[in-house]
């Protein structure tokens, strides 16, 4: 049986999140790119505000266990946050270009792709 959160709309919302902050090769071809005809934007902001604003997983996730998190999800989060967290700080509002030109961005990007990836195994 797979476990369930009370808002399982919210998971998905945060997985794609990571998704969208796991790869380089995504965020330089998609991020800030407005293609006509197209009802869909990515950059950073929209993945922040998910993560910190809309869902809330961040940077407390044990605060939303069960309602959008499961157990196996916490500490992999945890470690997102102590990456992404400082250059929120540091960085603020700078451009995109400016997050992804910065040396610390490689330990976001690890990040993510293991909170993705325990995500996807946890269901």
């Amino acid at each position: 049986m797979t476990p369930s959160v009370e808002f399982p709309a919210m998971r998905s919302a945060v997985f794609a999140a990571l998704g969208s902050l796991s790869d380089r090769s995504y965020q330089h071809d998609r991020w800030g790119h407005v293609e006509p005809g197209v009802n869909f934007y990515d950059d950073l902001t929209l993945n922040v505000r998910i993560l910190y604003d809309d869902c809330a997983v961040l940077p407390n996730p044990s605060e939303r266990l069960g309602t959008v998190l499961l157990p196996d999800d916490i500490d992999v989060l945890v470690r997102l946050h102590e990456a992404l967290g400082p250059m929120l700080a540091d960085l603020g509002d700078s451009p995109d270009s400016a997050y992804l030109a910065d040396p610390r961005w490689d330990s976001v990007l690890a990040a993510a792709q293991a909170a993705e990836a325990a995500m996807k195994s946890n269901g």
